[in-house]
């Protein structure tokens, strides 16, 4: 379900009122009713959910539906009714349109027409060639071909093998990051010494670096004071609990913290205690650990927002034992972008570009698309060949699906391979707005989708939507709303956003509406009394 989601969102866009609209273009084919007739041989006709106004070659009857074709024309779309289409009974209407437009009757030719009418899709007659000699090659003939047919037909995609095997992987779900884990391990027990391979295992390995996000220092500490100063049974003690176990830290309660942290403070260099408790001296912590009151010396930590200040924190967590990553660049934006431009979202275009310039370097068409292109044409084991392929398709359809610049709303997606606390997940992100007048998108009026499958919070939604720089952020997840960390994390968002001049104004928090089969919908009270219990926290948002 949390695919399929993904996947239409990245089919229709995030702005429904800019989706309400239909281009025909000349040769397309469609079966649609007559609503109401005017003078002039214009008609108003309904395709799906879409009422359009055309005009007619032929005197119809309001009421009837008939199968249409689009004629070369300029203003309104002039239409021609299929011969016979009218006085065809409607089982045989597929084996009719297949003999008008001199199309084999297979079966494959006949489920794809059938399957693009009961969707109100309008399509030519090679869509209906291509598509059918995909489906008969590939044998698929069930309704997951004849989405992916749909998908390519709707968005004027070429209909080839290569491109059906490409959104087959969007479909699926195929990710990126556990098959890049997979991939380089399958690499490194290769004994093949071809250049190709070392150069991708090399570069697979890079980029499995990069995928680590680094963790909020300051959030952290902000757990640490919340497991220390809430009540045992208090939802923010579980959250805050389970979000340092998350994070590596093994004491399961305040007394267990309490010893660790005593062992822990007591290892502790003078100066790095100076730094973090400049109101207080070592013999003042010491007697504050021994009278139990942990959480008042972490109330007086303080952090300088300086180089120093993250060194001081970063010592302190060290001394913790809490994971952290340990590069000074803690830069989320540009690790996302390093990594979005070595997998090669843009490779063909680079490779244009370098082949128009005379001062070109083929190195700077290092990328993974690249290198899994090249790794395609060595004779490897079908494990690795699969697995390349795999990966290859996967790239390659989410650049099928990911510009849309068309009309006044453009839309982009990529998907980001990423490491959380040691979890490889992928995110996709899908940005939607209109362009300023350097040809970018606005950023201050956009909407922003962030999809991610964790591994506590399991899949999860975030809308961000931004009006004027003011920041509004929905999350949408199945489980209960963790009020006491999202009450902990709330202000350093706050600052972030305001140090790139944005405005948090609320952030919301849903459990998806589920269907129900009696109703078709079931409230979200209903859905919440079938939830699990919230088990962990994944990432700061």
């Amino acid at each position: 379900m949390f695919q399929t989601n993904v996947v239409h969102s990245l089919l229709r866009g995030l702005d429904p009122l800019h989706q309400k609209s239909i281009n025909l273009n000349s040769g397309q084919i469609f079966n649609g009713k007559i609503l109401k007739l005017y003078p002039g041989q214009l008609a108003s006709l309904q395709l799906g959910g879409l009422t359009l106004t055309a005009k007619l070659e032929a005197a119809l009857t309001a009421g009837n539906r008939y199968w249409f074709q689009v004629q070369p024309s300029e203003g309104l779309p002039e239409l021609k009714v299929i011969e016979g289409s009218k006085h065809i009974v409607r089982d045989r209407d597929n084996e009719s349109i297949l003999r008008q437009l001199g199309i084999s009757n297979t079966k494959a030719s006949e489920s794809l027409i059938r399957y693009l009418a009961s969707n109100d899709i309008p399509f030519t007659r090679d869509h209906i060639i291509q598509g059918a000699d995909v489906l008969q090659r590939l044998g698929l003939q069930k309704d997951e071909g004849l989405s992916i047919l749909k998908m390519l037909i709707e968005r004027n995609l070429p209909i080839t093998p290569a491109s059906f095997s490409a959104l087959s992987s969007v479909v699926k779900g195929e990710g990126l990051s556990h098959n890049l884990v997979d991939l380089s391990n399958l690499l490194g027990n290769l004994q093949m010494k071809e250049p190709v391979i070392h150069q991708l295992q090399q570069f697979i390995n890079g980029m499995v670096e990069r995928m680590n996000v680094q963790v909020d220092q300051n959030a952290t500490i902000s757990l640490i004071k919340d497991l220390l100063g809430a009540n045992q049974a208090s939802s923010t003690f579980q959250e805050a609990q389970l979000g340092l176990q998350q994070l590596g830290l093994k004491p399961k309660t305040p007394d267990q913290l309490l010893q660790h942290v005593r062992e822990a403070l007591s290892k502790a260099p003078d100066d790095l205690l100076k730094q973090l408790w400049p109101t207080l001296s070592k013999d003042q912590i010491n007697q504050a650990l021994t009278r139990g009151q942990i959480s008042e010396i972490f109330t007086k930590v303080v952090i300088e927002n300086s180089p120093r200040g993250e060194k001081s924190v970063q010592q302190l967590l060290s001394l913790l034992a809490i994971n952290q990553n340990k590069e000074e660049n803690s830069n989320v934006s540009q690790q996302l972008a390093s990594i979005i431009s070595r997998i090669g979202y843009q490779y063909e275009r680079d490779t244009l570009q370098l082949l128009q310039r005379t001062d070109g370097n083929e190195s700077q068409l290092l990328q993974l698309k690249s290198l899994l292109l090249k790794a395609q044409q060595l004779q490897l084991p079908s494990s690795i060949q699969e697995k390349i392929e795999l990966l290859t398709n996967r790239i390659t359809g989410q650049q099928l699906l990911s510009v849309n610049p068309e009309g006044v709303i453009s839309h982009y997606a990529v998907l980001v391979p990423l490491k959380l606390f040691g979890k490889t997940t992928d995110l996709t992100v899908q940005w939607e707005g209109k362009k300023d007048q350097s040809g970018k998108l606005n950023p201050d009026h956009c909407r922003i989708l962030f999809y991610l499958n964790l591994d506590n919070l399991k899949e999860t939604v975030i809308d961000v939507q931004i009006q004027t720089r003011i920041v509004s952020v929905h999350v949408i997840n199945e489980r209960e709303k963790p009020t006491g960390l999202i009450n902990a994390l709330l202000p350093y968002l706050k600052t972030a956003l305001s140090e790139l001049d944005y405005q948090l104004s609320a952030v919301k928090w849903t459990q998806p509406m589920m269907p129900n089969p009696n109703t078709g919908f079931q409230s979200t009270n209903a859905y919440n009394h079938q939830s699990r219990q919230y088990q962990g926290v994944d990432i700061r948002i």
